[in-house]
């Protein structure tokens, strides 16, 4: 009896230990996403149609909440056995993105957003048995707004989200658009160092004004690579503002250099 009792104490621990090595799937029915959980789902009697992804309120059958506390980049990994197509949409209804295929296999999407909550929606295309294993994850924007304003000799990273023609063309400092500049001293150089990750046709304009409003530089694109230029500045507090172009989803990294 004791012998089988250890044999029977020996099962269940190696039992425990590979149940606990592998990834936790869970299935997901209408839930509030957890970033870094594994999710399981199988597509189920035609739930996930074109009508229901297409349609931009939450709904239970094919919705899955995502609530960001600030401003950053939400990435979707996994894999699926056929394709599946993913829906994004803000709490106003507005489209995030749509119709973004996984294709078969594994596969990465990811979105810039706003603060807030966020619907994601499936649309099974073929309306076949498909199986979709995914996580979320969230990085957060860094945009430095502190009395000081930005690092020099810093490279920084943002995920430009309301960067928009018109919120760089005000000369007003606006929270959601302006990054704040102090030049200490006497009359300097300030030299702006930057390049954008994203796709192809990534295009940042940058744009620099003084604290009366004054623009020092206006519509400077970055794309194609690392770009630097220097505009003469002097003792004062001065607003960055950027302007997405052209592409979406750009990483975009800048650091400043006061000579």
């Amino acid at each position: 009896m004791k012998c089988m009792k250890k044999v029977t104490s020996l099962l269940l621990a190696g039992i425990m230990s590979i149940t606990l090595a592998q990834p936790i799937d869970v299935k997901a029915a209408s839930p509030t996403i957890s970033f870094g959980t594994e999710y399981t789902e199988n597509s189920n009697g035609g739930t996930w149609n074109y009508k229901s992804a297409y349609n931009n309120s939450q709904e239970a059958e094919n919705c899955r909440i995502i609530n960001t506390e600030s401003a950053g980049r939400i990435t979707i990994t996994g894999n699926t056995n056929a394709d599946v197509r993913l829906y994004l949409y803000d709490s106003y209804g507005g489209s995030v993105f749509e119709n973004r295929s996984t294709d078969k296999g594994r596969f990465t999407i990811s979105a810039n957003v706003a603060a807030g909550t966020h619907y994601l929606k499936f649309w099974d295309t073929y309306q076949r048995d498909i199986t979709i294993k995914y996580s979320v994850t969230f990085t957060p924007n860094k945009i430095f707004t502190n009395k000081k304003g930005l690092a020099f000799n810093k490279e920084n990273t943002e995920y430009l989200v309301g960067c928009t023609y018109n919120s760089a063309e005000n000369n007003r400092k606006s929270e959601e658009n302006c990054r704040k500049v102090v030049i200490t001293g006497k009359k300097k150089k300030l030299k702006i160092t930057a390049y954008a990750l994203g796709d192809n046709s990534s295009d940042v304009r940058i744009y620099v004004y003084n604290s009366k409003g004054k623009k020092l530089l206006s519509n400077w694109s970055v794309r194609d690579g690392k770009k630097s230029t220097t505009i003469k500045v002097k003792k004062g507090t001065y607003y960055i503002k950027f302007w997405e172009c052209c592409g979406r989803n750009t990483e975009f990294h800048y650091k400043l250099k006061a000579k």
